[in-house]
């Protein structure tokens, strides 16, 4: 039987995301990067194209509402750390938040 593929979208996609955990999550078994949003469309474009993340989203909440994403990376500025990890978690996401 196959392990089911965990989906993760990408809420801000800085240095340090881009580093650290695009590249982290990658190397686990069974986790696709499968869409990333940032400040705007254009550098969410720019950033799945340097990434080869299938889907750029316009906005954060594209990726919250996404019923196939399993789960959200929040690389944003801290101060939203709070308003996007609580509607991932409302949303029935797992969330992984950097400090």
């Amino acid at each position: 039987m196959a392990e089911k593929v965990i989906r993760v979208g990408i809420i801000g996609a800085g240095r340090n995301t881009r580093d650290k955990h695009i590249p982290g999550l990658r190397a686990q078994k069974n986790v696709e990067v499968a869409a990333v949003a940032n400040r705007t469309l254009d550098s969410a474009k720019r950033v799945a194209d340097e990434m080869e993340i299938p889907h750029a989203a316009a906005d954060w909440t594209e990726i919250i509402a996404d019923k196939d994403i399993d789960a959200v990376c929040i690389g944003t500025w801290p101060y939203m750390h709070a308003p996007l990890t609580i509607a991932g978690l409302e949303a029935g996401k797992h969330v992984l938040c950097e400090a």
